[in-house]
């Protein structure tokens, strides 16, 4: 089972400030992506929105197949993502991670997710960010989730996730259609989960995390990850 990454980025630097924490850097962030899957089983892909000559990315080229586009939204990004995954990725039991440019990393989650595929034979939808609006915000107040548990870690259902996640590669050809015109991440998930039965999962605690300041993957030191 090979795990196939599209890790999409752009032109961007530093640190946008647009909710980030004060430590968040977007080239730490992919260094600690690097790290995070040096020596296993992975196919790194990184779509460029925009040229790599123009950013950070271009120190790194050697470490990933690159794919520059031109998109200039977040939608098109993702399109983009979808159908080239959908034309490079042959195994039915491979798996996809669709990953967004401002995720940390914990190591050892490659071998997790192995595990979890391996054990279960129904997983849908895998994020690995524990999304902390879950424990904190008054519409969560009465959510319901299933526990269970893999040799290595705990994961528990959610009702959605962001535009990050892992798919097997025979349920992506599936959702496709859905992926490539329903917008809004929420909501997709929503409609995936009351018309085809899909579900998602989550780690406890998390193996990643968006990098929003208040709304990061809780109990992990994240700014001590950063510091690769």
């Amino acid at each position: 089972m090979k795990i196939h990454i599209f890790y999409r980025h752009y032109e961007i630097e530093g640190n946008d400030y647009k909710g980030r924490p004060s430590w968040f850097d977007f080239e730490k962030c992919f260094l600690n992506f690097l790290d995070s899957i040096e020596g296993e089983n992975v196919e790194l892909h990184v779509l460029m929105d925009g040229k790599a000559s123009n950013n950070f990315i271009k120190k790194y080229l050697d470490k990933f197949t690159l794919h520059e586009f031109k998109g200039g939204s977040d939608f098109a990004s993702s399109m983009f993502a979808y159908k080239l995954a959908y034309s490079i990725v042959k195994d039915p039991l491979d798996l996809i991670y669709f990953v967004e440019n401002d995720y940390l990393h914990v190591k050892g989650w490659v071998e997790k997710v192995t595990s979890l595929f391996n054990t279960y034979s129904n997983i849908n939808y895998v994020s690995l960010y524990d999304h902390n609006d879950k424990y904190f915000l008054p519409m969560y107040d009465d959510l319901a989730s299933k526990i269970f548990t893999t040799q290595n870690h705990h994961w528990r259902t959610t009702p959605s996730t962001c535009g990050t996640y892992i798919i097997r590669n025979d349920l992506f050809q599936k959702d496709y259609d859905i992926h490539v015109s329903l917008q809004g991440d929420h909501n997709k998930y929503l409609w995936l989960a009351q018309n085809r039965e899909r579900f998602v999962v989550t780690p406890i605690p998390g193996l990643s995390t968006h990098c929003m300041e208040g709304l990061m993957s809780p109990t992990i030191n994240w700014e001590k990850i950063n510091k690769i």
